[in-house]
């Protein structure tokens, strides 16, 4: 029975340090090309997502630029409201720019990473 013991301790332990490798598992070569390409194409994608949406923004400024100019050119025409409204395209151009720069950034970044991946 001690023998028996033994022996089935000893072939369990032999058989657990066959299976264990001491490679690390990583996946084929075939398969890390491929991820490694679509996320570039994926972040190609975001970077021209971004700088889309950056243009858009700044053409948003330039519009409420020009109806900030004609607030300004003929304030006659609104009364009261001149103060606020001049106040109104001031706060939404700042803030068109700012969204402007921040999508810029995001899209720089997805293009330095797309091309770090390379």
């Amino acid at each position: 029975m001690k023998n028996n013991l033994i022996l089935a301790f000893t072939f369990a332990s032999l058989l657990l340090s066959a299976c264990a490798s001491k490679e690390k598992i990583s996946p084929p070569t075939w398969a890390h090309s491929k991820l490694t390409e679509e996320t570039r194409e994926s972040h190609k994608a975001l970077a021209q997502h971004y700088e889309e949406v950056a243009t858009e923004m700044r053409n948003d400024a330039d519009e409420e630029r020009e109806q900030l100019n004609h607030y300004q050119t003929k304030p006659y025409k609104y009364g009261k409201q001149i103060q606020d409204l001049k106040a109104r395209s001031e706060r939404m151009i700042r803030d068109f720019e700012l969204a402007a720069k921040e999508s810029q950034e995001l899209a720089d970044y997805h293009r330095q990473l797309a091309g770090e991946e390379e």
